[in-house]
């Protein structure tokens, strides 16, 4: 059994999908959760829906604008006292081919899913807002990360820079005990993915499920190895990514 009570970790995206469900399991295991996202009220009524609200933040916080992690991270320091750890949920796609490609995906894309949890990472592992008993940071990667495929040049160059970066973070940060480790995982079935399927022909659905030998996932899959790897039960884990996907990436 996992037991978080006495963690506390800034969780981004936290308003739908992946980042929802890694909120709400952290905090039913015992975490005090810092739940982030652009939409306050959908933060607000994930708060009073958790198992524990009294043990959650929230904080407006669009990763897409210019912010101060320093001054954001400081006043939550303040108020509930020192991280453990992170989990960076947030991100979007853009599938466009090369043609049509713009310098403007490439920056946002690398803003979203590189630069802005970089910059609350470097933050956050500041004596003055992190545990000295050390903690977890988690990214989110993608199997495309790894896997190319027509239309996601910048989406899977961003996912990539993910691994890298998560490999390099973790050598540093080992002597803080800190560790960084990144998920990639397959396709999962979250609003934004039942959305798209309702917009294909069931046939096109099909041929993407069968890319997955073990089918789709469910949020509820990617939440559970994120407890595992913010948990002291992976203290030996740094610098590595795990691949979730249902067997996507052996095909």
């Amino acid at each position: 059994m996992i037991d978080l009570s006495g963690e506390k970790y800034l969780i981004t995206g936290s308003t739908s999908g992946i980042g929802m469900e890694v909120a709400q399991l952290l905090n039913s295991l015992g975490a005090f959760t810092v739940i982030c996202g652009r939409n306050e009220e959908k933060l607000n009524e994930l708060k009073e829906n958790l198992t524990k609200p009294d043990y959650a933040e929230v904080f407006v916080l669009n990763l897409a604008d210019s912010f101060s992690a320093k001054s954001f991270l400081k006043l939550s320091v303040d108020k509930s006292g020192l991280y453990t750890g992170m989990v960076h949920c947030a991100g979007m796609d853009i599938t466009k081919p090369y043609k049509l490609l713009k310098q403007k995906d490439f920056d946002l894309l690398n803003r979203l899913n590189i630069t802005a949890p970089f910059q609350l990472a470097k933050e956050l592992v500041n004596k003055s807002i992190f545990s000295q008993k050390g903690g977890s940071i988690v990214w989110t990667s993608s199997v495309m990360g790894s896997l190319g495929q027509k239309g996601k040049i910048a989406y899977s160059s961003s996912k990539a820079s993910v691994e890298g970066l998560v490999k390099s973070f973790a050598l540093e940060l080992a002597p803080k005990k800190i560790r960084v480790n990144s998920i990639a995982p397959g396709i999962v079935k979250t609003p934004l993915t039942i959305d798209l399927f309702e917009k294909i022909s069931s046939e096109a659905v099909q041929e993407i499920e069968n890319m997955h030998p073990l089918g789709f996932g469910e949020v509820e899959d990617i939440a559970y190895l994120v407890a595992f790897l913010v948990s002291n039960k992976s203290k030996w884990i740094t610098g590595t990514t795990h691949f979730i996907d249902g067997g996507y990436h052996i095909q």
